[in-house]
């Protein structure tokens, strides 16, 4: 007796759950503390079969397990509320009120499964770690051991380096010149040049003066091409670019390729079907190759095989062949080789530099291969240069390829339009602005002079009748010609505008195709100017 009481004081006060089940596993008895954790009152439990108390998959092999004389196990058992609790389970075989039964101690065992995983973790943790870190090391010493074996070379690479790093330094400030130089040297081409042209058109056919300016009006125009190569190879070009198929560009220019080279060369082109397309301005691109078949010919004076040929590649990482850093991505293609001379490395570490030639004093202005250099840097892309003396030179041009179709290509029409409309003319060269307002007014436009772009808004905001177009330089004093443009739109709403300048910095090029305006490079013709501004004004 004495024993029992003693039993039922440690089974009510024990901080366990205890359950007594019959042999057919329903609860005869629990503890309060049976009930507190299953989150129910005492007599809810007794009479309840003990497998409800468990998931349902680990019904019919726990109830298993119990019939055997002692178990323990760990496992989870649900709450009414349907919670599962980590707990950890023994099993006794008693005589319960003078009849078998089964005794089950159940500790709720959460807070040490918790630590137990959490310990575990930071176990993973630091094994990753440990494992990372090994890693590193056995790279470390891998690259360390590599580094050493190849100090000699690499310090090698790094005068190469250097030297790579002043001419491209050279490069950029001659470029920054040159751009500067052919801004200020267009607005006087644009005053000769349209100044020849008014001239011509006010003398009669027989005028012992038509040779003299037509002369000046030539030369002004062979100024004109000299400086937009320079602004090529400065990279200060408004380019205006389509997507385009290098394909079709090479094969319309087919004809004016044979029409270069003497019959001793030997031209191959050789198309990808599937080359992809790139974004670049048309003309420019005919520039370059264009300069870069001359070049080849020019390398082959006894004759010999210039091969033209497209293809796709996708640059992933750094290629041994290219010594700068390059963008990962997909690159059509554009490969001239030829079978000539070919050059010595010092020649062709120089070969991009401007007013660089190998092809004497009376031939050649040096400005072809830097020319090429600066329009393909504009347009994103990357150019190589290979060659073995006695063995000849293979440039490769590589553009940022898409797989989009190409647009149309439409032929400029070179025509003379008139028109009525009245245009706002913005520029700070009174040279200019006052041949301008001479070629526009001559083709029946009404014109308002403005000198700067401050005064220009302020006629936008006061004059009372309507302006159908302004015509604005890019680079004036203060306020710019696309601030002018952006805020005129604002107060005229469906005002068109173009906008000229014969060089581009860093903002207008990045942004000027982006904003919706025409461009016009100087220096024009007044027809060119004419026709842009017809265009424009019908568009």
């Amino acid at each position: 007796m004495q024993r029992e009481r003693l039993f039922r004081t440690l089974f009510e006060s024990s901080p366990d759950a205890i359950l007594i089940e019959d042999e057919n596993g329903n609860i005869l008895d629990c503890n309060p503390a049976a009930a507190a954790l299953h989150r129910t009152a005492r007599e809810l439990l007794i009479g309840k079969p003990g497998s409800e108390l468990l998931p349902p998959e680990s019904r019919t092999l726990i109830c298993g397990e119990m019939r055997e004389p002692v178990q323990q196990y760990e496992g989870l058992s649900l709450t009414t509320d349907g919670e599962r609790v980590h707990v950890s389970v023994r099993t006794s075989r008693i005589n319960y009120d003078g009849k078998p039964a089964m005794l089950l101690h159940v500790r709720d065992i959460t807070d040490r499964k918790r630590f137990e995983q959490n310990l575990q973790a930071s176990h993973d943790e630091l094994e990753k770690r440990v494992e990372s870190r090994t890693a590193d090391l056995a790279r470390a010493n891998e690259i360390l051991r590599s580094e050493i074996a190849e100090r000699n070379r690499a310090e090698g690479r790094r005068k190469r380096l250097e030297e790579e790093i002043r001419g491209a330094q050279r490069m950029e400030a001659v470029g920054r010149l040159a751009g500067g130089v052919a801004h200020d040297f267009n607005n006087l081409l644009t005053v000769v040049i349209g100044r020849c042209e008014i001239i011509l058109d006010r003398l009669d056919d027989d005028s012992a003066m038509l040779p003299e300016i037509r002369l000046i009006h030539d030369a002004a125009s062979k100024a004109a091409s000299v400086t937009r190569q320079l602004l090529a190879f400065g990279r200060k070009q408004v380019l205006q670019p389509h997507i385009i198929d290098l394909n079709v560009v090479i094969s319309n220019m087919k004809a004016i390729l044979l029409s270069l080279i003497s019959e001793n060369i030997q031209l191959g082109i050789r198309s990808h079907a599937d080359l992809w397309r790139v974004e670049a301005d048309r003309g420019q691109l005919e520039q370059v190759i264009m300069n870069l078949v001359v070049n080849a010919i020019d390398a082959m004076p006894r004759g010999g095989k210039l091969d033209i040929e497209t293809f796709n590649v996708e640059l992933k990482d750094a290629r041994p062949q290219f010594n700068f850093p390059i963008k990962p991505g997909q690159y059509a293609v554009v490969s001239v080789r030829d079978s000539g001379e070919g050059m010595d490395p010092i020649t062709l570490s120089h070969v991009f530099e401007p007013f660089f030639t190998t092809k004497g004093e009376t031939k050649g202005t040096g400005l072809g291969l830097s020319t090429v250099y600066g329009i393909v840097k504009q347009s994103g892309g990357y150019i190589l240069a290979e060659s073995t003396e006695g063995v000849g030179s293979t440039f490769q041009v590589y553009l940022p390829g898409m797989d989009r179709a190409a647009e149309p290509f439409h032929e400029d029409i070179t025509k003379a339009p008139h028109g009525t409309e009245t245009i706002l003319l913005a520029e700070d060269s009174q040279m200019v602005r006052e041949l301008t307002r001479e070629l526009l007014e001559a083709r029946g436009y009404r014109i308002i002079e403005a000198s700067s772009g401050e005064e220009a808004l302020e006629i936008c905001k006061s004059h009372p009748d309507d302006i159908s177009l302004i015509l604005s330089d890019i680079i004036m004093n203060k306020m710019t010609g696309r601030e002018l443009a952006e805020q005129a739109t604002q107060l005229r709403p469906g005002i068109k505008v173009v906008l000229m300048s014969g060089y581009a910095d860093e903002i207008t090029r990045d942004n000027i195709v982006k904003t919706g305006f025409q461009f016009i490079a100087k220096p024009f013709t007044g027809n060119a100017l004419a026709t842009k501004i017809r265009e424009t004004l019908e568009g």
